[in-house]
């Protein structure tokens, strides 16, 4: 009597820890030419035959942990011998780590301070630039955020490049949002004086020119402060 083996398989999948969106390959190693019966995360049952090596491939893209499951192994030849299995392996998939800005107050006058806030995945390291100027990063701490403050003269806007998360792998995310801080220029005045002589008890005009609509407090040789506004045309 000639007693024939159950055949055999195991499942292993490289890299076993991979980014959002990137590639990894479940191997199947096993009975040579034996057919293996699978799923992936409990799904439809498939088969994959493994070749003369004993060995099959299945390779994808994937954007979720991804588990494939044995279900059984049948071999090859007259008679086939089904050995039902249960083993697994599981493809550990990590996010992608990603990042958002805000600044507060959103608008202020010309040499006032501002501070922008990136929220997003914890620890990562933000990849960003100020104007559009050379890249610089900063990294989110346990909480998820960082600030970047300053004063500042002009419109200023923070562009996010890129977001890479820690630990390893380093999933890197390119971004492209962005926030912009809104500067005021300062008003401004200056008056003049015409005639600029008279003789006593005659009339002068002083003429205050500057920004439209702003209010200039002034006074009169050093008494108290008045105000006047200017008109539409400054």
């Amino acid at each position: 009597l000639t007693v024939l083996p159950l055949p055999t398989a195991s499942a292993s999948v490289s890299p076993t820890t991979i980014c959002s969106n990137s590639s990894a390959t479940f191997t199947l190693t096993g009975t040579p030419n034996a057919t293996v019966t699978y799923n992936i995360n409990g799904g439809a049952n498939q088969t994959v035959t493994l070749n003369g090596a004993g060995t099959a491939t299945i390779s994808g893209t994937y954007t979720a942990n991804t588990t494939l499951n044995i279900v059984s192994v049948a071999s090859a030849g007259t008679p086939s011998c089904v050995n039902p299995q249960t083993s697994s392996v599981t493809l550990t998939v990590l996010p992608l780590p990603t990042a958002s800005a805000s600044v507060s107050p959103t608008t202020i006058c010309s040499n006032s301070s501002a501070t922008f806030t990136l929220t997003g995945t914890p620890n990562a390291t933000v990849t960003y630039n100020i104007n559009g100027g050379a890249n610089q990063t900063v990294t989110l701490n346990g909480a998820g955020t960082a600030t970047i403050s300053g004063t500042y003269t002009a419109n200023t806007t923070l562009n996010i490049v890129s977001v890479a998360s820690a630990g390893t792998p380093s999933c890197v995310n390119p971004q492209t949002s962005s926030v912009t801080l809104t500067v005021l220029p300062l008003p401004t005045a200056s008056a003049s004086v015409s005639p600029t002589t008279i003789c006593s008890n005659s009339s002068a005009t002083f003429t205050l020119t500057g920004t439209p609509n702003a209010t200039v407090t002034y006074n009169i040789n050093g008494g108290a402060n008045q105000t006047v506004t200017l008109n539409g045309a400054g």
